[in-house]
């Protein structure tokens, strides 16, 4: 066993003593891999991912995130497309959740109390009366308590699709409003473009 381990130790240590015996210097150098054929070339691309990067700074402070968004719409239907500028539509899922949820417990208050009759009645008409006076309540309370989970289910599928069209047009937003002008202010200061 100790000579096996020995031996795999002795192969890892040579293989990273081989991996690589000269730098190729000359290759890591090469800038015309990237397309940049001089110096002045790789400025305007630093100075494009510089833009770039300040762009996506605005963006990230302006968006929504998809992740937040559904964590509120799962506690709270509506309330994800709400944060999102969809106030509207979050406000219409809200509302039918909760008339939903509403109906159901209606619904299920009504059985309950069916429910009770039938078990303090003492006579038999009483009984077949009240049981089936309880079925059909316990019945739609299900039914609008499904109706319910379908609501929140599609309410889920609709924050993702809601996040990220405003999130797009966040970001047309902030390429209008910062990228086209010849004049913008931003982290660094003024800048003036020609």
């Amino acid at each position: 066993m100790r000579k096996i381990i020995f031996l795999l130790l002795f192969l890892t240590l040579a293989s990273c003593l081989l991996a690589q015996i000269q730098f190729d210097i000359d290759a890591f150098a090469d800038s015309t891999k990237y397309g940049w054929q001089d110096w002045r070339d790789r400025f305007d691309y630093r100075a494009g991912l510089t833009e770039r990067q300040e762009l996506l700074q605005i963006y990230e402070m302006e968006s929504s995130q998809i992740g937040s968004s559904i964590l509120k719409s799962t506690l709270i239907p509506g309330f994800g497309q709400i944060s999102s500028k969809a106030g509207t539509k979050g406000t219409i899922f809200l509302g039918a959740e909760l008339l939903s949820l509403g109906v159901s417990l209606y619904f299920f208050d009504r059985s309950n109390y069916y429910y009770n009759q039938y078990l303090q009645a003492t006579q038999i008409d009483e009984i077949q009366e009240y049981y089936s006076l309880a079925q059909t309540p316990r019945y739609y309370s299900a039914l609008f308590l499904a109706l319910g989970a379908v609501i929140w289910a599609y309410n889920i599928y609709d924050v993702i699709q809601t996040t990220d069209s405003y999130n797009a047009e966040v970001w047309q937003e902030v390429l209008e409003k910062f990228s086209k002008k010849t004049v913008s202010m931003g982290p660094e200061g003024i800048r003036v473009r020609f």
